[in-house]
């Protein structure tokens, strides 16, 4: 069995992640969890008030999910569950993800709060964090089926289950592979046009073996044909940018932790930059 957990902050824009939620539900035939969180912040002086603060959030967090499951198709409200939750959001989250063994975490856009990202960072900055559950950052730029999708790969095990992750929720689609591909020193040494092409020929041979082989152990025959690769030169998080804005790529996927060394910081980077300022969706997986 298949289950979605959606993070809803019933903020406005809280329909964007319903909807992407439920379109994925369908898709995958999937149960799917609305979780609301009342930060236990707001309770901590409820004893100075005359109604108890906790109980009037809970019971109009609990009004507003059910609102939304309301709002679905019969078929998805039968397989459609709330949960109003007291705690810190991004711990609460984790947890009832793990209770429900969720396949996938959803959230929105971050409303951004200067103070509190300074000091502890956004929800789904945390999620990524401390949780392994693939999480799904949903901008709400698109509708409906995913038609282009990018995923970025440093041949990690990380990028690897990210690029699974892809084939998962877009089942029907073609997902553009990329390698980012950083000469040695490149600020420091002139390549010549021909040693470039060189490099850039090894990689592209590289990525091709990777999905031939290594890959083979989770990829099936008929799913390796929905892959196109393409390596590219120069800085990741600018190539990624760039490949994500000429592709018109509704979703980006990426893994969180490179092979090896300095990888490992420079990958889990670049994904939570692409959090704080996503250019469409964005997959992420560890």
């Amino acid at each position: 069995m298949t289950t979605l957990l959606a993070a809803i902050d019933l903020e406005p824009d809280s329909m964007v992640v319903i909807r992407r939620a439920s379109e994925l539900a369908r898709v995958l035939d999937a149960d799917l969890h609305l979780v609301h969180v009342v930060d236990e912040a707001f309770t901590l002086y409820e004893s100075l008030v005359e109604a108890p603060m906790r109980h009037r959030l809970e019971e109009a967090g609990r009004r507003a999910l059910q609102g939304f499951v309301d709002s679905l198709p019969e078929k998805l409200t039968q397989r459609s569950h709330c949960d109003v939750i007291l705690g810190k959001p991004a711990k609460a989250m984790i947890t009832k993800a793990r209770d429900i063994a969720a396949d996938l975490i959803i959230v929105g856009k971050h409303h951004k709060d200067p103070l509190q990202d300074l000091f502890a960072g956004t929800t789904a900055e945390k999620l990524l964090r401390y949780s392994h559950i693939p999480l799904l950052l949903v901008t709400g730029e698109v509708t409906g089926a995913y038609q282009r999708v990018v995923a970025a790969t440093d041949f990690s095990r990380s990028s690897h289950y990210a690029l699974k992750s892809a084939l998962w929720v877009a089942p029907q689609t073609q997902i553009r592979l990329i390698h980012v591909f950083e000469p040695p020193f490149m600020g420091l040494i002139h390549y010549r046009q021909q040693d470039m092409e060189e490099l850039v020929a090894l990689q592209n041979t590289r990525i091709k073996q990777e999905i031939a082989e290594e890959m083979l152990h989770f990829l099936a025959s008929d799913v390796q044909s929905r892959i196109n690769t393409q390596v590219l030169t120069g800085e990741t998080q600018a190539c990624i940018a760039h490949a994500v804005d000429k592709h018109r790529s509704q979703l980006l996927v990426l893994g969180t932790h490179g092979r090896q060394g300095i990888n490992r910081l420079m990958m889990g980077s670049v994904a939570m930059n692409f959090l704080s300022a996503p250019p469409c969706d964005v997959l992420v997986a560890k």
